[in-house]
C-alpha cells in the first residue's frame, strides 16, 4: 500500500507541476485542491463512524445540509457583485450535478463506506488531480501535456496497486 501511494503522489506532482519542477507554486486552485482532499479523508471517517448506527440516507440530507450552509457566505465573498446567471444551460447544470452527484453519488457512497476500510476508501482522494484535469479539458479546454499524461498514469497505476495489495493481504 505504501509503494502505491508513493507512486501515486509522484503522479500527483506530474499532474500539479506539469513536469515543471520550478513550476511547483501555491495558487489558489492548488490551495483549494488540498483543503479539498483535507475535507474529502475527513468525511471518509465521519461517515465510516456514522454509517454504522445512522441510515445513509439521513447521513447524505444532514451532509447536504451542511454543506449549503457551509457554501453560502463564499458566494457572497467570493462573488462581488453577486450575478445570477439567466441561462437554461447553467441551471440544468447546477441542478443535474446537485441530484446525480451530490444525491445519488453521495448516498451510494454513504451506504456502501460501511463495508469498506477507511484507509482503503481514501485512496481514492488520490485521484482528485486527475479528475481536474479531465475536467478542466472538458470544461476549460485546457489541454493535457505529456507530463500530465505521464502523471495520471502514475496516479492510476498507485491507486490500483494499493487497491490491489490490500486485497491480496486480505485473501
Amino acid at each position: 500500500m505504501l509503494i502505491g501511494s508513493i507512486i501515486a503522489i509522484i503522479g500527483i506532482y506530474f499532474v500539479v507541476t506539469t513536469g515543471n519542477s520550478s513550476s511547483l507554486h501555491f495558487d489558489k486552485g492548488l490551495l483549494w485542491l488540498v483543503i479539498t482532499m483535507i475535507t474529502f479523508a475527513i468525511m471518509i471517517i465521519m461517515t465510516k463512524l456514522l454509517s454504522q448506527r445512522i441510515d445513509p440516507l439521513i447521513i447524505t440530507l444532514y451532509s447536504n445540509i451542511v454543506g449549503l450552509i457551509v457554501s453560502i457566505p463564499f458566494v457572497f465573498l467570493l462573488d462581488t457583485p453577486l450575478r445570477i446567471s439567466s441561462k437554461m444551460s447553467d441551471w440544468t447544470l447546477l441542478i443535474g450535478t446537485a441530484v446525480v452527484v451530490h444525491g445519488i453519488a453521495t448516498l451510494i457512497w454513504n451506504n456502501n463506506i460501511r463495508h469498506v476500510d477507511a484507509s482503503k476508501a481514501s485512496i481514492l482522494s488520490n485521484f482528485e488531480p486527475f479528475v481536474a484535469m479531465i475536467m478542466g479539458l472538458i470544461f476549460l479546454y485546457k489541454p493535457i501535456t505529456g507530463a500530465e499524461i505521464l502523471g495520471s498514469l502514475f496516479i492510476v497505476e498507485g491507486v490500483v496497486l494499493s487497491t490491489y495489495q490490500r486485497k491480496k493481504l486480505k485473501s
